[in-house]
Parts: structure tokens; C-alpha cells; sequence
């Protein structure tokens, strides 16, 4: 379907635009310090960014705008593998194709915004290839939302209207659900709440462990029957990250989690899952996919990879007029983007045990795991994840030492973050799909190299 207005002109300028866009943009395909005479020029500014913003930045890292497949130009001219993509959200990396076209093409609209009073083409582009994509479960709808955070808000807003007057929500240790006055509560972390009132009640549960499996399944539904003892009749859902990130990509089998869905539904409570840092990056479109969970799930949050947010839903969750609404769809840049991104995930090797996102947890995880047996031992202490999603502990794993790691890896070129808490603190990559097989073995000779100097 047409978007925005369209000739023989406007066509031909877009082709040729896209392709100098592409051409200049591929410049940017290696490691490069910057040079002498700006080396401090990302730390000035940022200076005085902070100085209005009020707080620091973890990287000196100001993006130029230029960049291509993993590799990203900061302001100072130095180039450098992102290996964590604005926390998930730039999937195909830089510069893919599919980013510049649907940019060029949004420009032909008539606005920026898309509503939901006032909807566009886009917004129905992007809805039938999430629905299409979900056929085998039971969720029939979808709503957008402004962002990551705000889809887990309506989540809940659709669950206690269904469930009223029952209000509590299960949630488990070391998830991370957002951060609006909701969702830091649904955040097992206290830090993230810190001087916040209590706005609504919730339990909280174990998540499969790691360090001891055979018990993971007695451990959560002992914990869930002591909650339900406390506190009878009271619960709507039990929310979930499949896979948690902010634990450090922690997850269990499939056993595991049809375990706790079927006493959840054994005790009327919908299953929630929360897939917005997963979805697109495991070995399936969705971590529920992934683990054969579709018969189980009621309600899916969504966002990064997909270029705007929102939450799909099955029948029995449809609110009543007026629950939810919002001015916003996203921009329409982003409706055209996701829908493509979706269109080439679904219809691209990507997927299943022979796909490229498999392969890339192999790649990343097996190269891990020989540097941890030899040039690393002991500085490399546990490496796991799942598909993109890819985390590693260094040295003894404190904050400290791991933020070490991290500024020191950022100066050798390469971008990640932190995942999990003290005493078991982890370097968390979110690898674009665009990467080579080489780029890999750039990546780890850079991760090697660091934690030989450092550790």
C-alpha cells in the first residue's frame, strides 16, 4: 500500500538519495581512534550536556550520525563496534537499508506523528505482520504505546479491569519492567524506587536458577503457593521476562515455565509476558515462540527491535471504551521501519537452529568459552545468553571490576553494558544481526585483548 505522495519524480530522487545515503554511510567499516587534534572533543560537550541534563553519561560517546552494520562514528571521528545497540533497539545495526528507505519514504507524509484518533496506512502495515506473526497462539490484538515502559502500564491497566477487584501482581526477582510509576515497582531492583511511594502491590517470586536447575521448578512453585496463602483471591497475573536482561540473559527450559504458566492458570491468573528487550533477538521471532509457550499466553509487551512499542493481547483481555487511548502510534518513520524490519525477519534466514541469530550464540559463546580455557582463564569467569543476547563475567565479577572492563574495552572500541548485581555483575552484548563472522572475531580479539591488560 502507497504511503504519502508518489511519482516517476519523487521516485527516482529516493533511489538515488538511498543510494548515496548507503554508499557514504559504508565508509565507516572499521576501528579507528580519533584523531589527536579532536580526542577530547566528545568529553567537552558532553560536559556541558550535563551540566543542563543534571546528570553524567556512562560512555563519552556522542553518535555523529554515521555509522554502518556494527560500527559506530562518535563526534570525534573514532569508530567503534556497538555491541549494544541503545540497549536492543537497533537490531539490524546501522545504517541497514531498510532504516535509510523507510526514513526517505516517511518523508513523503504528510506529518511526523501518527495518531491514534487520526491513524495512517503505517500503523495498519505494521499491526497485520505482528498479528500474522502470532498465529499460533491466541493473542488477536494489538494496541500501540509510546514506549517499552508504557505498554507494560497498559498491560496492567488491561488485566485489573478483567480481574477486578483482584489487584496483586506475581512478579520475580531480578526482573526489570520499566520505569514510570508502575512499572519501577514491577523492578525488583529497590534502587530504581528509591524515595518512591508504593502505588500498587506486588509479590515476588524466584526466577529459574542457574546455580541449581533440578530445583528451579519446587523453589518457584513453593514461593507461589506461599503468596496465594498470604494473600487469597487477590492476584490478576503473573508477569514475566522470559529471559531476564537485566539479570544477565537468565533462563529456563520449557519445563520450566509451562510448570509455573499451568498452577497460574490453575489459580485464574493470565500470563503476562514482558517481551520487550527479546523479541526478534532469540532463535525465534519471540522468546515464548522459542520455548513452545503459545498456549499459555494471554497478554505480550513489545518494543526496541521493532522500532516502537506496544502490547498484543488475546480476546478475553479487550478492555472496555475508554482504559486506554493516547494522542501517539509513533512516528511514522517508525511504523514504516518496524513493519519493514518485521517483513525481513520473518522472511529472512534468521531463525531456527539453522539460522544466522543461532549461529551467532554459537559463534560468540563457544570463542567465550576457549578464551575462558586459555589466554583468559580466570579473567573470563561464565559467558551464556541466547540467540543476540549474549553476557560474560570478568575478573570477580564485582561492579567495580566489570565497569573497569567496560570503560577500558569502550577505549579499544568496543560499546556494551552491565547486566545483572553484586557479587555477580556481567558484560551484556546485544550483537546486531548485521555482523560478520569476522567482525566476531574482531569483537572477542578486542574482548581478549582488554581482559589480558586489565585483569
Amino acid at each position: 500500500m502507497k504511503h504519502g505522495v508518489s511519482n516517476d519524480t519523487i521516485t527516482d530522487q529516493i533511489n538515488s538519495l538511498f543510494s548515496t545515503i548507503l554508499a557514504e554511510q559504508k565508509k565507516v567499516s572499521k576501528v579507528t581512534p580519533a584523531s589527536p587534534e579532536n580526542a577530547h572533543v566528545t568529553e567537552s560537550i558532553l560536559k556541558e550536556f550535563t551540566a543542563m541534563r543534571g546528570k553524567g553519561f556512562f560512555y563519552n560517546y556522542l553518535s555523529s550520525g554515521r555509522g554502518h552494520g556494527p560500527f559506530t562514528e562518535l563526534i570525534d571521528g573514532s569508530v567503534k563496534y556497538d555491541m549494544i545497540g541503545a540497549i536492543g533497539v537497533n537490531l539490524l545495526g546501522h545504517s541497514h537499508p531498510l532504516y535509510i528507505k523507510g526514513h526517505l519514504e516517511a518523508a513523503t507524509n504528510d506529518v511526523v506523528m501518527c495518531g491514534n484518533l487520526l491513524p495512517h496506512v503505517e500503523a495498519l502495515d505494521l499491526t497485520k505482520e505482528l498479528m500474522d506473526s502470532v498465529k499460533d497462539s491466541k493473542l488477536t490484538h494489538f494496541w500501540f504505546s509510546g514506549s517499552g515502559s508504557f505498554s507494560n502500564d497498559t498491560a496492567l491497566k488491561l488485566v485489573w479491569q478483567k480481574s477486578n477487584p483482584k489487584y496483586r501482581v506475581i512478579a520475580f526477582d531480578n526482573a526489570f519492567a520499566g520505569r514510570t510509576v508502575a512499572t519501577q515497582i514491577l523492578t525488583s531492583s529497590a534502587e530504581y524506587r528509591d524515595g518512591m511511594p508504593t502505588s500498587i502491590d506486588v509479590d515476588r517470586v524466584p526466577h529459574f536458577d542457574q546455580k541449581n536447575p533440578e530445583k528451579a521448578i519446587e523453589t518457584t512453585i513453593n514461593a507461589l503457593e506461599e503468596i496465594v496463602k498470604k494473600y487469597p483471591d487477590s492476584h490478576c497475573a503473573l508477569m514475566i521476562e522470559l529471559i531476564q536482561g537485566e539479570a544477565g540473559f537468565v533462563f529456563g527450559p520449557k519445563e520450566y515455565y509451562e510448570a509455573v504458566f499451568k498452577w497460574a492458570k490453575d489459580h485464574g491468573l493470565f500470563v503476562w509476558i514482558d517481551e520487550i528487550q527479546t523479541f526478534g533477538r532469540t532463535t525465534e521471532l519471540f522468546a515464548f515462540q522459542m520455548l513452545g509457550l503459545q498456549e499459555y499466553v494471554d497478554i505480550v509487551t513489545i518494543g526496541k527491535a521493532l522500532q516502537c512499542c506496544g502490547i498484543m493481547f488475546s480476546p478475553e483481555l479487550n478492555p472496555k471504551p475508554g482504559l486506554i487511548a493516547g494522542t501517539f502510534n509513533g512516528s511514522l518513520v517508525s511504523l514504516n521501519v518496524g513493519a519493514k524490519v518485521l517483513k525481513y525477519l520473518k522472511e529472512g534466514n534468521f531463525y531456527g537452529e539453522h539460522g544466522r541469530i543461532k549461529q551467532i550464540e554459537k559463534n560468540f559463546i563457544n570463542r567465550l568459552k576457549h578464551l575462558a580455557k586459555n589466554s583468559c582463564r580466570d579473567k573470563i569467569t561464565y559467558m551464556g545468553g541466547v540467540g543476540t543476547m549474549i553476557s560474560f563475567e570478568v575478573g570477580n565479577s564485582s561492579k567495580d571490576v566489570t565497569t573497569k572492563y567496560l570503560k577500558e574495552l569502550f577505549n579499544n572500541g568496543v560499546i556494551a553494558f552491565t547486566s545483572g548485581h553484586d557479587p555477580a555483575v556481567r558484560v551484556r552484548f546485544l550483537i546486531p544481526t548485521s555482523i560478520t563472522d569476522e567482525q566476531i572475531e574482531e569483537v572477542l580479539k578486542i574482548v581478549e585483548a582488554t581482559a589480558i591488560k586489565i585483569l
